[in-house]
């Protein structure tokens, strides 16, 4: 699950793979400017942790993992070296709903990097050793993670948020579910996900339109598409009531605080007022309101902050602060209040004017590059997003009015069924942070920080 951010190009193709009955369709997108002899490709399947089955969570990422570490041809060590005689990069990247093979290389060496990636994506062999040595690679990434109280907290508040809800499964899995992971379940997964139709390709660089169409056609050239373009899940909802969850974290001077509830479609019409009414209140400015109330003039916590994930389906709205314990209950109790009073009163016009034109200032900078422009066009894909969304948020921001962005708060905050987990330590907590809360003593839930 790896991240490869070293990106910079200079000519952008978007292919998305579309599903006739055999033949695929290819549309191209594409922006050439030679002064760089280099391409850089994402091949994406949009299917990431949401298409693990019940019981194997980790699975997909799994697999993209293994595709690196052995084809019919090919060990992982042959594959290192190969991509090492020709200067290469190849990363894999798993998201909730996207499985992301990122690559690099030279345009002069471009041939042979397509042949290898097409032999890793077409012909993985998923080799019994290497799945023991990624296993314990990914038990021990795991058990690392349960050193990082930020990590922690954030990956905890998730699952506890989305319950039962394909969301709330953990990208990397969890020690029980990767130990019993079979050879044939990856294989099985691999089987479902490389299909023409779930696949997107996306990259910049030095080289022609046509060479690229034409290696993607011929990865699955016979391949029955299923014709559906991503891994459908239903939306999540919020509990029906407040809850506070407590990870059980023994001797913590500090805590994690986070807060949030179900988020909202980035094609929802009330995506952008609320976009600019949670930077006013939780953006990274220390003009916001959180950093002003938190940290500004109480000190409570070094930051304090609120934002939204997306996806194909709402995915969540999220308050995070890490006070001292001795402060844990205060800071939570009065940024809960805060909430409330942005849902019943909203932002003030100095609040909007300065989010606005901070907003409309800044939105250049989303697609300023290639590299950026890529991205872009990777999340339009990956999220089901128009073309051309992502460039659309300056102008989107620039008509939004004050009262549709309080009239979009009040419709959206929901401060009675907010899920609110605190990780430090319990039995200095349970108590007074019921009250500071508003959940009876009895329904607060305490779960140790070791259970996944």
């Amino acid at each position: 699950m790896k991240k490869f951010l070293n990106r910079i190009g200079l000519t952008v193709f978007t292919l998305f793979l579309l599903s006739p009955t055999f033949a695929q369709a290819v549309e191209v997108s594409f922006e050439e400017d030679p002064s760089l002899p280099i391409v850089y490709l994402n091949v994406a399947i949009r299917a990431g942790a949401v298409a693990d089955p019940s019981g194997q969570s980790g699975l997909t990422n799994f697999m993209g993992e293994m595709l690196l570490r052995g084809t019919r041809n090919r060990t992982k060590e042959q594959i290192d070296l190969a991509l090492d005689q020709i200067g290469a990069r190849l990363e894999i990247e798993t998201r909730s709903e996207a499985l992301i093979l990122r690559g690099a290389v030279l345009s002069s060496q471009l041939d042979p990097f397509l042949d290898l990636v097409k032999e890793i994506i077409t012909q993985p062999s998923f080799p019994e050793s290497e799945i023991r040595k990624l296993k314990a690679e990914t038990v021990s990434h795991i058990l690392e993670e349960l050193g990082s109280d930020s990590t922690l907290a954030t990956r905890r508040f998730t699952k506890i948020l989305f319950r039962n809800h394909p969301y709330g499964k953990p990208v990397i899995g969890t020690i029980k579910d990767i130990n019993a992971l079979t050879r044939d379940q990856i294989a099985q997964q691999y089987s479902r996900l490389a299909n023409n139709s779930l696949m997107l390709a996306v990259g910049t660089g030095d080289t022609s339109r046509g060479k690229i169409s034409t290696w993607v056609n011929d990865l699955f050239p016979n391949q029955k598409a299923s014709g559906n373009k991503e891994f459908k899940v239903t939306a999540p909802e919020n509990p029906p009531a407040k809850r506070l969850v407590l990870i059980d974290k023994p001797d913590r001077t500090q805590t994690q605080i986070n807060a949030g509830q179900i988020g909202v479609l980035l094609t929802n019409p009330d995506f952008f007022p609320l976009y600019l009414g949670n930077y006013a209140f939780g953006g990274p400015s220390f003009s916001a309101r959180l950093m002003v109330e938190i940290r500004v003039k109480r000190g409570w916590s070094y930051g304090a902050n609120s934002n939204f994930r997306h996806g194909l389906q709402p995915r969540s709205w999220q308050v995070h602060l890490f006070p001292a314990a001795k402060d844990t209950v205060a800071a939570t109790a009065y940024t809960l209040k805060l909430v409330d009073q942005l849902k019943e009163s909203g932002i003030t016009d100095q609040e909007y004017q300065f989010s606005k034109q901070s907003l409309v200032n800044k939105s250049g900078f989303m697609y300023d590059t290639p590299k950026k422009r890529v991205e872009n066009k990777l999340l339009e894909g990956t999220l089901n997003l128009p073309d051309g969304f992502m460039k659309s948020y300056g102008e989107k921001i620039g008509k939004v009015e004050l009262a549709q962005v309080n009239a979009a708060l009040r419709k959206f905050l929901k401060p009675d069924q907010l899920t609110v987990t605190v990780l430090g330590t319990a039995k200095d907590l349970k108590e007074p942070l019921a009250k500071a809360v508003g959940v009876p003593l009895d329904k607060v839930e305490v779960i140790p920080y070791t259970q996944e």
